[in-house]
């Protein structure tokens, strides 16, 4: 399962903030943070067809590279969207891989056992969902999706798209 960070700033910009409240512009904003918490329960004790709970979470790491965008490079933004989720089921965590080694990535994912949640960023995620599906589709501007690759008996995956439907806004289930 794939799923974008939580909501960050926009223009005019509401305030981001880190897990202890100070202004942050590479962390989550607050509707964010109650995103995060809100997906605690969806993945902890899923009651969506399709959803299931993660036995390991992967969330983007920054990066050193210089060349990349630094609000990309630098955003704190996965890791504060599922840090709740395995702080409440307490599974494995990937948090060593940097954005941009989406390559990487997607090696690591597919030699993980078990069911795996991503949380990354957006315009990064189809470049590891190619390493499963062809053709994967852009991921857009939603923070309210889930993306669910299932695998089939012949080793093959399919690729359908939830709506969250969490908090106000957010499109329906």
């Amino acid at each position: 399962m794939f799923i974008r960070h939580g909501e960050k700033a926009g223009t005019p910009p509401p305030v981001a903030v880190n897990e202890n409240g100070a202004a942050d512009k590479h962390s989550l904003i607050v509707r964010g943070w109650q995103r995060a918490g809100a997906l605690v329960a969806f993945f902890a004790e899923p009651s969506r067809a399709g959803i299931a709970t993660p036995a390991t979470i992967f969330a983007a790491a920054t990066s050193s590279d210089a060349t990349m965008d630094s609000e990309d490079a630098h955003s704190f933004r996965a890791s504060e969207t599922v840090q709740p989720l395995q702080a409440k089921l307490g599974c494995a965590y990937r948090n060593d891989i940097p954005v941009g080694a989406e390559t990487q990535a997607a090696t690591e994912i597919a030699a993980t056992q078990g069911v795996v949640l991503v949380c990354w960023e957006h315009k990064r995620i189809p470049k590891i969902a190619a390493a499963f599906v062809s053709d994967p589709p852009m991921w857009g501007e939603r923070y309210d999706q889930v993306w669910v690759l299932d695998r089939g008996q012949d080793g093959s995956y399919a690729l359908s798209v939830l709506n969250q439907d969490l908090l106000s806004g957010d499109a329906s289930a």
